[in-house]
């Protein structure tokens, strides 16, 4: 045992630059290492990823990771391959025969770690090469989604148990930051964890305060808070692509440094707003719930919530962003009393009629020209606005149908804008040589790509073919006409840069009658999704202590947290709220900027403040209050 915590605190040193571990992944690790079933439940921020990546590495052989979120697999292998780790992803953006290349280069040992959506499980191709993988462990992230009862059930997770079946020897790890007391027996059943070892750390975070405040205008009470907070880090978590952009504009006009973060944006734009946070430039990141995950900041002070997720799973997991160095920070809601229509036309809009759910899967295979008995695990570029006219239906009901059609194992949908260029070279050695003094006017092009290719065989590699263009001064009819001459003549394989959504169908085409929505993909989800939203609305009303609330819901005890804005709001009496109110007007503060500062509902903080007007204790000139 002490020569193993040896070589896992060296592996730590080499790859991650620390000389310690976390007290809670110790235990963690060292059941891992030992080759036993886990469930580990760490909250946000609690270092789940080193749990599976240190014991992947001292085990060696292959690491096969599935994993929910194609943006967070290439995260993940991003910074592995940093590291000087041998990782790779497998995602929709990837073509069947770069999944060939890389199914086959895994089986031959080429990496350490192998990251999979749960989709690509049931695929023909990776069931044929999995019993010839090095396996040596497996790893099963947001392991929460394969539960009915989760917050992000997918179906699609339930292929898992097949990975048992075929590989029964190999020992596995399932890592999730919430979970009920029912998700967690649902993922030991599903799973077949073998006398599971489960690892759970406490949800309670003495150092957070969760909070909500009742607003007329929550959008001037952000601008409000933030105001003045350039030296904290904080993030403002928004519903929709277009509340980042609104707030952005907002931000901008009041002069608060702010940058932005969303599933529209390229890679490039979402790594320069996320290096402008991290470093300091901007003081808030203003974003949708696509941002956080594998993002390691631990000075966040606060996290400001202007749309209230629609479960307290994932309002948990935006609040936990805050305060990982364990300093106060600040977890706070803003609601102006319309919140329960808006979630519940939201959730509304995410379960289309089944009918149409239907009519969106025929107008995609209509517009895509797929034949009945092809397309099976072909990949394609989605235009949304050519589906708008094949269909009639509005944008936003056809994401929502699309992302259905995923969970009833129809195909994946990668909502990634933005995939790069890639090649692989099909010749090599003397084969290429002779191709290359057969025709000469191939030799440029192909001398660029072998040396793109160098220590990188038999793997696509990513290419800025305008930098290579420009590199050889060609025309862009010449070079297309070159890349195209290459690619018909056998000589490499290539795919063309996106920038729009992708499909890849997970079956071949069939019979439109054939068409069948499961209970399972549709109507249980949606039930359950009702369910979770109930408990929000429970948690926005109650008037109890908030930590305690979020424990209780995850199957844990505390005692009152005393920060929370009910804790606050309990002990505080009419006099104290008076006192409050003439400490805060040493500067003039408006209404909405008094309602920022004190707990207690607006209903009495109106009511006293007209009290404190009458009494003359204060006065209201041009929409601010003044001792």
């Amino acid at each position: 045992m002490e020569r193993m915590s040896e070589e896992i605190i060296k592996i730590l040193e080499k790859y991650w630059g620390f000389s310690a571990f976390r007290p809670n992944q110790i235990p963690i690790i060292n059941d891992v290492i030992q080759g036993k079933d886990v469930l580990a439940l760490l909250p946000t921020g609690g270092g789940k990823s080193i749990c599976f990546q240190v014991p992947g590495l001292y085990k060696g052989g292959l690491t096969l990771v599935i994993s929910p979120l194609i943006s967070l697999m290439e995260d993940q292998v991003k910074n592995l391959k940093n590291k000087g780790i041998r990782a790779c992803a497998i995602s929709s953006s990837s073509s069947y025969r770069e999944i060939d290349v890389l199914l086959n280069n895994a089986a031959l040992g080429a990496y350490d770690f192998l990251y999979l959506s749960p989709e690509r499980l049931q695929t023909s191709i990776f069931k044929a090469r999995l019993k010839q993988m090095p396996l040596s462990l497996l790893v099963i992230d947001e392991a929460h989604c394969i539960s009915e009862w989760g917050h992000d059930f997918r179906p699609s997770y339930r292929a898992i148990k097949t990975l048992r079946e075929v590989r029964p020897e190999i020992p596995m790890v399932a890592l999730t930051a919430t979970a009920t007391e029912a998700v967690k027996e649902d993922i030991i059943k599903q799973l077949d964890l073998k006398h599971p070892v489960i690892h759970e750390s406490s949800f309670y975070r003495d150092n957070l305060s969760y909070e909500i405040i009742q607003t007329p205008n929550k959008l001037a009470s952000i601008v409000a808070y933030c105001t003045g907070k350039e030296s904290m880090s904080g993030i403002v978590y928004c519903g929709t692509r277009k509340a980042v952009k609104e707030l952005a504009l907002v931000f901008t006009s009041n002069k608060i440094s702010a940058s932005i973060y969303h599933g529209g944006m390229t890679a490039e734009q979402r790594s320069a707003s996320l290096n402008q946070w991290m470093t300091g430039s901007s003081s808030v990141m203003i974003a949708t719930n696509a941002f956080g995950m594998g993002i390691d900041k631990p000075n966040v002070r606060y996290v400001l919530h202007y749309d209230f997720p629609n479960t307290l799973e994932s309002f948990v997991q935006e609040a936990g962003r805050a305060g990982r160095d364990l300093k106060a920070s600040r977890s706070i809601a803003f609601l102006e009393g319309n919140e329960k229509v808006e979630m519940q036309k939201s959730v509304a809009l995410k379960f289309p009629p089944a009918e149409d759910i239907k009519a969106c899967f025929l107008g995609l295979q209509n517009l895509l020209r797929i034949a009945i008995g092809s397309g099976k695990d072909e990949t394609y570029s989605l235009d949304f606005k050519k589906l708008n006219e094949v269909t009639g239906f509005q944008q936003i009901t056809l994401y929502h149908c699309l992302k259905i059609l995923e969970l009833n194992g129809n195909l994946v949908f990668d909502e990634a804008t933005y995939h790069p260029a890639k090649f692989q070279l099909l010749l090599d050695g003397m084969a290429l040589y002779n191709f290359q003094i057969k025709y000469p006017h191939t030799h440029p092009l192909l001398h660029v790509l072998s040396k793109l290719t160098e220590r990188k065989e038999n793997q696509f590699i990513e290419w800025n073919t305008k930098k290579t263009q420009q590199q050889l001064k060609l025309s862009d009819s010449s070079f297309q006409a070159l890349l195209n001459y290459l690619i018909s003549n056998g000589v490499i394989d290539f795919q063309e840069e996106r920038h729009l959504p992708a499909i890849t169908f997970l079956h071949e085409r069939r019979p439109d009658d054939y068409f069948e929505l499961s209970f399972e993909s549709y109507q249980k989800r949606k039930d359950n999704t009702l369910r979770k939203l109930q408990s929000v609305f429970s948690y926005l009303t109650n008037k109890e202590c908030r930590a305690s609330y979020i424990l209780d819901y995850f199957g844990q005890k505390s005692e009152p947290c005393g920060k929370c804005d009910n804790c606050k709001r309990s002990r505080l009496k009419t006099e104290d709220i008076e006192a409050f109110i003439l400490s805060a007007l040493s500067i003039p503060l408006s209404y909405i900027e008094l309602l920022e500062r004190i707990p207690v509902p607006k209903d009495d903080l109106t009511f006293i403040l007209r009290s404190l007007q009458l009494t003359q204790k204060i006065q209201l000139i041009d929409g601010k209050f003044y001792l």
